[in-house]
C-alpha cells in the first residue's frame, strides 16, 4: 500500500512536470504583454514615431502608447498599439490616429521599425 501511494506521487508529479513543460513550450516565442509605461516600450515606440515621420516627412507625434506586448528573438520585438497625432496641412487641427507597430532591438541596442499600420487597436469600440 505503501508503495502503491509512492508510486502515485511520483507519477502525479511526473505527470505535472510534463504538462508544465509543454505550457512553457508554447508560450516561448510569442508575444506578452507588458506594462505600457515600460521604458523598452516608450523608447521603441519613439523610435517607431520618428522613423515613420522622417519616411512620410511628416511630423508625427506620439501622443500615447494604448497597448504594448513583447517578444523575446535574438532581441526583442515591441508590438506596441499607439495614439498618434500630425496635421494633414499647416491650418488645419491635429488630426489623431491609432497605429499598430512593430519595432525590433537587435542584441546591440539598434532599432530598426519592422511595420506601421494604421489600425484601431486603440478603441475600445472595435
Amino acid at each position: 500500500m505503501k508503495r502503491s501511494l509512492t508510486l502515485i506521487a511520483i507519477l502525479s508529479v511526473a505527470l505535472f512536470v510534463f504538462t508544465w513543460t509543454i505550457v512553457s513550450a508554447q508560450r516561448t516565442g510569442g508575444y506578452r504583454e507588458i506594462d505600457k509605461a515600460d521604458e523598452g516600450a516608450a523608447a521603441a515606440a519613439e523610435f517607431a514615431v520618428k522613423a515613420e515621420s522622417e519616411k512620410k516627412e511628416m511630423s508625427y507625434k506620439l501622443v500615447s502608447i494604448e497597448h504594448a506586448e513583447t517578444q523575446t528573438v535574438a532581441g526583442i520585438n515591441y508590438r506596441l498599439c499607439l495614439k498618434v497625432g500630425y496635421h494633414k496641412t499647416d491650418d488645419e487641427a491635429e488630426t489623431t490616429e491609432f497605429v499598430r507597430v512593430v519595432v525590433y532591438r537587435n542584441l546591440q541596442n539598434q532599432y530598426s521599425l519592422t511595420s506601421w499600420t494604421e489600425e484601431n487597436c486603440g478603441d475600445p469600440n472595435n
